[in-house]
């Protein structure tokens, strides 16, 4: 991660957001390896939560936000260097890349 932006403390957590465009041919088994992915992540130390939100574009395909939030940057950034991360199980199950995957706060 690069050097630490200013913070909006002392409310506020850290979270990776990842954005991806699954072809809908591939939903299935993108749906089932995201279910058994948030089972292995939540029980890495810090994560606060796992969500992901979907919509179907106009070609059929399914765009993804998927967001990890995290008690604390380090947590975050120990995920991000050395965790199964969605853009690690993606490739993986699937061989897509995300479009990006971005560290952030979560002010609210």
């Amino acid at each position: 991660m690069a050097a630490a932006a200013p913070s909006a403390l002392p409310y506020v957590s850290w979270s990776a957001g990842t954005f991806v465009t699954i072809p809908a041919e591939r939903w299935q088994e993108v749906y089932g390896s995201m279910q058994a992915l948030k089972g292995h992540i939540q029980e890495y130390p810090g994560l606060q939560r796992f969500d992901v939100f979907a919509f179907v574009d106009d070609a059929g395909d399914v765009r993804l936000h998927c967001y990890t939030t995290w008690d604390t940057p380090e947590q975050l950034e120990a995920f991000l260097e050395r965790g199964y991360t969605v853009d690690r199980m993606l490739v993986d199950i699937v061989g897509v890349e995300p479009e990006a995957t971005r560290p952030m706060e979560k002010i609210f």
